[in-house]
Parts: structure tokens; C-alpha cells; sequence
């Protein structure tokens, strides 16, 4: 079955989103806003949203698990914040002053994740983490900062590197060199920068040690998901808090995916460790550009304006503290305080919808791993028994992955980011009968998947399929063809 059958049903029921997309790319690159957002055979463009829906231009109506890249946990459309945006449009949209609403806001913040002693607003996670990285460079004099293997701290030139690989590379156990994602990124800039590998403190420890004298900072996502989903193995997080602090390195939390989702307090509430300097944003903005980065007192004390432009350690932006977003992120953090019952209920389908997946990937003899941590999760089409680390998910079968993500997606349910390895959110308007939906559309997903794979073996030559399956067995992929 070729992928193009996979993708038939999509590219009917999107004709419109087709012509459109057509349109933008004579005017965007690939027709999209952000490279993530880009998919073949095209992506879809959307209506609008409502609940735990999409409504695109073609009049479908999909199941949404993507969910704002993980901002929507209260849904589209929220009346409640939609409300306090509309009155705070009537009191100004750009005033560019402090207002009230910053001081109620940071208050909030900084109540629900206490080690947050002071805080600064910015507008991405992006902003959020290179500032807070350039802070810590800053209180510790120090100019190397290390991030994860796979981990992904926003479109700056600092955190993008080691997001892939090739094989080579992956292959050499050991060898954490920078590499750079993409063209454009200055090589003095990834010389500053230090790789570790994310659960594994032995080696998280031998990467430190030797850059000892220069690493200021590290900064990590406390459930690794710029490779789809890779929770904390055998107290990896306790071990890194306890090696930075032996170590004078400053430890930042990079919690603008996890903040305000594992808990109410994010994953140092979940996990029960306090980092120096913590990054947010997505959920904390309520479906608008809102996040920001704080920490302990000293450290965030050299943000002190007043000293001179030699001593200061800047942070700036005209947008900082918008008083829409601001009313809108005050509400949406208002909202979960008020309701602790809605992290129950994500989890709760957290373990419905993936451990269902599991299951029925499963009970398919299709080889998967379903990763998950309360509401986030990603499936992984390997023959490996964990997903541990970053270099783990090369194991992984892509095209499968993608022939059975668009298989649901032209079923109408949008199992999170169009991009392998990447994940799926659960929201807290999404209810039982949805997953069940997916749930059903998932099994057949898997059903056609596990049928190609069925017919490519029976295909396949003796000679050529052993050839085939030594090769997929250095990555980790020994049941069938990596083409499969």
C-alpha cells in the first residue's frame, strides 16, 4: 500500500485548504508562519476553533490534540478569557507602561511557583529562555551554557543545536559535540555551548565536570519534549539538581511547555524540586503570546536597571507585559487555581488515550512505545522496550508514524504537532467520548499500518529483506524494513 493511499482520504476532504495553501506559499516560505507548522502533502488551514475542536475552511470538524502547541488547556474560545480580553480592549490594547494587571499577574505567578522570588513578562518562550540564560551567564561570569541532547529551548541561536543527527553521530556513544540546527547559526555561538545527555547523570556529570570552569548555566526540560515525549528515569532530575548545585551552576527549568500542565505548579511541583531559575509560558498566556522567566533574588538582581550600561545585564521589549495577553494569562492561571479537579481530569485521559494506544498498537503486533506524563504523549513506531533518551527515538520508524498520523488526521482527528517527534496535548475541555473516538481511529490507523508492513514482508525477497532488516538493526528497528 503506497503512502499516497495513507493520505487519499486527507487530500479530498482538504481541497479548499489546498488552494489556499497554494496561495500563501507564493508569499510565505512554504506557505506557513513557523517551519513546525509545515506538512505534506499540505497542511490544512483552520476556521476556527471551539472547545476541544478545529473547524477548517473545508468544513470539517476536527478532533484537536495539537491544541495550540500545548497553550489551550482550557480550550478554543474560552468565554471566560475572551470576556477579559474584550473588556481590557475597551481600557487600551498598548498603554506600555506598568499597570496593575502586571503586579496581579506576577503575583500569581509567583504564588503558584514559589521558587520564582522575582520575574520578568516577555512574549515567547524563545524570549523567555534566552533571557534567562543571558541572566545566568551574568550572575555566575560564566559564558557556556549546557542544554540537553534533543531538547528544545525556542528558535534561538543558543538552543538550537543537537535537535538531530545523522546516524554516524548517533552511533558514537560519548561524543556530545555541538551541532547546529540548520544553517545560519554563528559557530562562535556553538562553541558556547555544552551537550549532555538528558537521563543519564553519569554522563550529565562527566559533560560538566569537564567544562566545570565555564559552564554557567544548564537549562532543561524537565520532561524532555523537543524529542515527542521522554519523562525522567530513576530520579534523573534530583541527581542534576544535586550535581548543579555541588557544581555553582545555575539550573534553569525550562517549563513553558510543562508549567501550569503537569500541576498547578508545573513539573517542580510534579517532580517536588526547586530549580534557581524557572522559564514559562504557552499555558500561562490562555491562548495568547505571554511568557516570561524568573528566579531567586540575587540572581535576578542583576536585571537591576540604573547601573550603567558597562554593569547592566539587559532585558527589553515593547510588547513585555501587554495588557491583553496579560488580562488573558491572568484569568486562564485564575481559572486553574480556582479548579485542581482539571489536572485530575487531563490525567485521567492522559491514561485513557495513550495507555489506550499501547494497547491497541499492541494487541496490532505493530511495535510501539506510547510515552506519556499525565496529559502529554507521543507514540513511537520502534522495537525498543523504552524510549530512555534522546538517541532512543532514532529508532523509531517515521514513515509508519507518519502514514498513520495522516491516515487520522483524514479521519478528523489531529493527533498533535504534524511533525514525527513531536507529541499530543489533552486539554481539560476534552471528555471521555472524544478519546474513544480516537481511540477507534487510531486502531485503524494502526490496522492499515500493520497490513503494509504485513504486505512489504511478503514482498520483500529473502535475500534483500535480510540485508534490509541488518540494516534497520543499527537503528534499532529489526522486525521490518526501515522503509516499511
Amino acid at each position: 500500500m503506497p503512502a499516497q493511499k495513507f493520505s487519499r482520504k486527507y487530500v479530498t476532504r482538504h481541497k479548499k485548504s489546498h488552494q489556499l495553501w497554494r496561495r500563501a506559499a507564493r508569499f510565505m516560505p512554504g506557505g506557513v508562519q513557523s517551519n513546525i507548522r509545515f506538512f505534506r502533502p499540505h497542511p490544512f488551514v483552520a476556521d476556527y476553533g471551539d472547545g476541544a475542536y478545529i473547524y477548517d475552511v473545508d468544513g470539517n470538524k476536527i478532533l484537536d490534540f495539537m491544541m495550540g502547541f500545548g497553550s489551550l488547556f482550557l480550550g478554543h474560545n474560552n468565554r471566560d478569557i475572551a470576556l477579559e480580553v474584550i473588556k481590557q480592549l475597551e481600557s487600551g490594547s498598548m498603554l506600555s507602561v506598568t499597570t496593575e494587571l502586571d503586579i496581579a499577574y506576577v503575583e500569581t505567578i509567583q504564588k503558584a511557583i514559589p521558587s520564582m522570588k522575582k520575574v520578568r513578562l516577555a512574549n515567547s518562550g524563545t524570549e523567555a529562555t534566552m533571557h534567562s540564560l543571558r541572566t545566568a551567564r551574568s550572575y555566575t561570569g560564566k559564558d557556556k551554557i549546557a542544554k540537553a541532547e534533543g531538547a528544545y529551548h525556542g528558535g534561538q541561536d543558543y538552543a538550537l543545536h543537537n535537535l538531530d543527527m545523522d546516524s554516524r553521530a548517533v552511533r558514537k556513544e560519548g561524543n556530545y559535540r555541538p551541532i547546529p540546527y540548520g544553517r545560519g547559526i554563528p559557530k562562535k555561538v556553538s562553541e558556547t555551548v555544552v551537550i549532555y545527555p538528558y537521563n543519564d547523570i553519569e554522563g550529565t556529570a562527566q559533560v560538566l565536570e569537564e567544562n566545570a570552569d565555564e559552564v554557567g548555566a544548564l537549562i532543561v526540560e524537565p520532561v524532555l519534549c523537543g524529542a515527542g515525549v521522554i519523562a525522567p528515569k530513576n530520579n534523573y532530575l534530583k541527581k542534576l539538581r544535586q550535581l548543579t548545585r555541588k557544581m555553582g551552576i545555575v539550573l534553569i527549568f525550562d517549563e513553558v511547555l510543562t508549567g501550569f500542565r503537569l500541576a498547578y505548579g508545573g513539573a517542580q511541583e510534579y517532580y517536588n524540586i526547586r530549580p534557581d531559575m524557572t522559564c514559562f509560558g504557552k499555558i500561562a498566556g490562555g491562548g495568547f503570546p505571554l511568557a516570561g522567566f524568573g528566579g531567586e533574588k540575587q540572581i535576578m538582581d542583576v536585571l537591576e536597571p540604573g547601573k550603567g550600561w558597562r554593569n547592566l545585564t539587559y532585558h527589553g521589549g515593547t510588547y513585555n507585559g501587554h495588557p491583553i495577553s496579560v488580562a488573558a494569562g491572568l484569568k486562564a492561571l485564575q481559572i486553574l487555581g480556582e479548579h485542581p479537579e482539571y489536572y485530575n481530569h487531563v490525567n485521567s485521559l492522559g491514561r485513557q488515550l495513550f495507555g489506550g494506544l499501547q494497547d491497541l498498537a499492541d494487541d496490532r503486533r505493530l511495535p510501539a512505545w506510547v510515552e506519556y506524563v499525565g496529559s502529554i504523549g507521543n507514540v513511537y513506531f520502534t522495537t525498543k522496550d523504552e524510549i530512555r533518551g534522546f538517541r532512543d527515538t532514532f529508532s523509531a520508524n517515521t514513515k509508519r508514524w507518519w502514514n498513520w498520523f495522516i491516515h487520522c488526521l483524514g479521519n478528523n482527528v489531529l493527533f498533535g504537532i504534524p511533525n514525527t517527534g513531536e507529541r499530543a496535548f489533552i486539554s481539560a475541555v476534552h471528555t471521555e467520548e472524544d478519546v474513544e473516538w480516537a481511540l477507534e481511529v487510531a486502531d485503524n490507523g494502526f490496522a492499515a499500518v500493520a497490513k503494509q508492513v504485513k504486505r512489504q514482508r511478503e514482498r520483500a525477497p529473502p535475500v534483500k529483506l535480510q540485508a534490509l532488516q541488518q540494516q534497520a538493526a543499527a537503528y534499532g528497528e529489526t522486525s521490518a524494513p526501515p522503509s516499511v
